[in-house]
């Protein structure tokens, strides 16, 4: 059995109902200072100064957002900046530097990371002071500007520009020639606007190559510092070898210089005998065409059986035998 509800349990529900939306809202839009959900992507960095850094600036890798700053408090003698990544693929190593630069010409501050170190690093992790630094103050110099300024002594200043005064009434003269040529100079620029501009247009481009190139670029000095340190390394490699050579070339100069008298007539002899087989190429072509047949011959009557008889014509006449018993003597 269904209970009807009164009107006062209707506005309560609605009223609990209202709320539990409202925090559900607040929670999404303020979920990273939520309590222990909320701090899992949350760095620290400690910075010399606070630089203009607020709660709400953005944190940049390589120029792109991927986080923001949530707090900045004072610890100390350092101000501790409390950084929110969105971006869990950032490449953010263990060494990882901060910088706090500015973005705007209001001087609006931003974060900028840079990656450095192996590894991640890791959640609740704080960047020490002495890898972050801080930015060129504006409002600080201008202020010290005032200081400054306020500290100049007036009255030399007035005297000094009436010095100045004075000695431009009395170059008058060749003040306005010079005026005239700043003035042709201006004129000079105005004419030629267009190619100026077409200059500017072209040295843009060359840079915008440049730039689509870096890498390569980056890639052929590295290449070329490579190169140069191999050529470095061989150094010692090549002065021994170039050494070395200039040994051996003294060596075959006082070699050909001591034996010159005994290579002259070995290399006149050499040619002589190649004269000699020159001359009787033919001939020789000729005995080693005619031994082919008597090898022939010669083979057949080995292969008859397991002996052979041999004839040697006037092997016992006095010419034949002569030689041989006077090269046995020797």
């Amino acid at each position: 059995m269904n209970r009807q509800r009164t009107p006062n349990q209707n506005v309560v529900r609605g009223l609990v109902g209202t709320v539990v939306i409202i925090l559900a809202i607040l929670g999404c839009l303020n979920f990273n200072s939520l309590p222990f959900i909320g701090n899992n992507d949350v760095i620290h960095a400690e910075f010399s100064e606070a630089g203009g850094l607020t709660s709400g600036d953005v944190v940049l890798v390589s120029g792109a957002q991927v986080g923001k700053v949530r707090s900045v408090s004072l610890a100390g003698d350092k101000v501790v900046a409390d950084l929110v990544i969105t971006d869990p693929s950032a490449p953010l190593g263990t060494l990882t530097q901060a910088r706090i630069i500015t973005v705007t010409l209001l001087g609006r501050a931003a974060v900028q990371l840079v990656p450095d170190g192996p590894g991640k690093l890791s959640a609740g992790s704080t960047i020490p002071v002495t890898r972050t630094s801080a930015p060129y103050n504006l409002n600080d110099d201008l202020n010290g500007l005032t200081a400054r300024t306020a500290a100049i002594n007036k009255d030399q200043l007035a005297n000094a520009l009436q010095e100045a005064t004075t000695t431009l009434n009395q170059t008058q003269d060749n003040v306005g020639p010079a005026l005239a040529g700043v003035t042709k100079l201006t004129q000079a620029v105005q004419n030629n606007d267009g190619q100026l501009l077409s200059l500017l247009s072209r040295a843009s481009r060359v840079t915008g190559v440049l730039a689509s190139r870096n890498a390569q670029i980056d890639t052929l000095l590295g290449s070329g510092n490579s190169l140069l340190a191999e050529l470095n390394a061989r150094q010692s490699v090549v002065v021994g070898l170039l050494d070395r050579v200039q040994t051996l070339s003294s060596q075959l100069q006082g070699l050909v210089t001591d034996n010159q008298a005994t290579i002259g007539p070995a290399l006149d002899q050499l040619d002589r005998v190649v004269t000699v087989l020159n001359q009787n190429k033919a001939a020789l072509q000729n005995t080693i065409t005619g031994l082919r047949g008597y090898a022939t011959a010669f083979g057949e009557a080995i292969s008859s059986g397991p002996w052979f008889d041999a004839y040697i014509q006037n092997l016992t006449s006095p010419g034949t035998v002569a030689p041989i018993l006077s090269g046995a003597v020797k």
